[in-house]
């Protein structure tokens, strides 16, 4: 099985529809992913394969391995991952 991640896209707010699926680069490393959220998870999640919303900073981090750009201003972004067969 191949991890796939993706940035979700919706609009601002709690009530925000899903706008879109961004996808990530292939090239992104699971253990740099795991440093931008180690401090706040309950249980280990190494291969990162859980939802995690992104702040500004993360968004900013992210943007590099994103081929469109991103607004944190103007969305909210979810860093997501999925498994397809290989």
């Amino acid at each position: 099985m191949k991890i796939v991640r993706a940035i979700e896209v919706w609009e601002k707010g709690m009530e925000g529809a899903f706008l879109a699926h961004l996808p990530v680069a292939e090239t992104i490393s699971p253990v740099f992913l795991l440093s931008l959220f180690a401090h706040e998870q309950d249980k280990p999640d190494p291969d990162m394969k859980l939802s995690y919303m992104l702040d500004a900073e993360r968004v900013a981090k992210l943007q590099p391995y994103v081929a469109e750009q991103l607004d944190p201003t103007r969305y909210d972004y979810i860093l997501t991952a999925y498994g397809v067969p290989d």
